[in-house]
């Protein structure tokens, strides 16, 4: 068994030197700015503000980044611009020769990606404490107007293979399982089988199309720390095709870290998805596995992050509360979920 490495993964940003990357903000944007690095896994992200205190998102790719992957981010981004200009999202900023991308050369002549964004106003959920019912089903209507956006773009990229995506069999990889800790074997161990045989299965029967992909509590974002408005969304990197209804799991996994009802969570992010766009009852009937099969490909990777030395800073504290939400889903029954939200879905309906 050969171990799989974090370029296989992908997992392996560039580091320009800020410097650099300024001049090239100035050269191909005509942009004299200051440039603070943000996060990033697979690209390097720079804060671009300039003296007038406009802001900016700069990413440049990995080198081994497939170029038709970024292109079919950009052109999503594009798409959801024409077709549903009402959802925030970060809006594509041409470089002074009219093109969305351009190249740049790093000192061992790799080619990277180069694209400035938008900068979307508002602050993310990762805070916002306690979160009403009505304000998550707010939540799941976002979700389910972006999935409907979505519904109609198509890249001959969309389907590349994509780490953190639950549906392409990577949870069950046995050069994964090899980096997995103590803890994570304790807890997931005894679910691979049920998601290898039953819900990887499933799921892949389940109508697809290209979804967002990383729809969490850090990429949803609301006006400010008072309210739990959602009003935007960023970070199209994991964009990929797949089952729709992911894009419902990633957010319901990561939001019962916000209410103490953990069932009620997904049953209101469900509602309000439902009303844009109306779940199927194998769809439903799947949820409770989906949300299971995220968070153990969660810790999978995270693990395969801090084995390899290709963990961000953000890791070790994502990871803890990871396992804590992971370990309050597995105590939720998951036929009574989904009778839950079939109950909530015909209320809905005769209202």
């Amino acid at each position: 068994m050969m171990p799989l490495s974090a370029e296989d993964l992908r997992f392996n940003p560039p580091c320009f030197d800020r410097a650099v990357l300024e001049r090239t903000v100035a050269d191909l944007f005509d942009l004299q700015a200051e440039l603070e690095p943000l996060i990033g896994e697979r690209d390097q992200n720079m804060l671009v503000t300039t003296p007038g205190g406009e802001k900016f998102v700069l990413k440049v790719s990995g080198s081994l980044e497939d170029p038709s992957v970024t292109e079919c981010q950009t052109l999503a981004l594009l798409h959801l611009e024409r077709t549903a200009p009402e959802i925030a999202v970060p809006r594509i900023i041409p470089n002074r020769h009219g093109l969305a991308a351009s190249t740049i050369v790093d000192d061992d002549g790799a080619e990277h990606i180069v694209r400035l964004l938008g900068y979307v106003e508002g602050i993310t959920f990762d805070d916002a404490g306690d979160i009403a019912f009505d304000d998550l089903a707010a939540i799941g209507s976002f979700l389910g107007r972006l999935c409907h956006a979505l519904a109609s773009f198509q890249h001959p990229a969309a389907d590349h293979f994509m780490p953190w995506d639950i549906s392409n069999g990577l949870i069950d990889s046995d050069e994964l399982w090899a980096t997995a800790s103590v803890d994570t074997r304790e807890i997931a161990g005894p679910l691979r089988v049920n998601l290898a045989e039953r819900t990887l299965p499933a799921m892949n029967r389940l109508r697809s199309q290209v979804i967002h992909g990383d729809a969490h509590v850090g990429n949803l974002l609301r006006p400010n720390a008072t309210s739990h408005r959602v009003c935007g969304l960023i970070d199209f990197g994991d964009m990929v095709e797949a089952p729709m209804v992911i894009d419902l799991a990633i957010a319901a996994a990561s939001f019962i870290s916000l209410n103490a009802d953990a069932p009620e969570v997904v049953v209101s992010l469900a509602r309000g998805f439902n009303e844009v766009v109306p779940l199927s009852g194998d769809e439903i009937g799947l949820l409770y596995d989906l949300v299971v099969a995220r968070h153990v490909l969660s810790a999978l990777l995270f693990d395969f992050q801090l084995a390899t030395g290709s963990a961000t800073d953000m890791v070790p504290a994502d990871r803890q509360a990871l396992f804590d939400r992971m370990r309050r889903w597995l105590r939720v029954d998951p036929a009574e979920l989904a009778e839950q939200i079939h109950s909530a879905l015909r209320t809905s309906a005769t209202h």
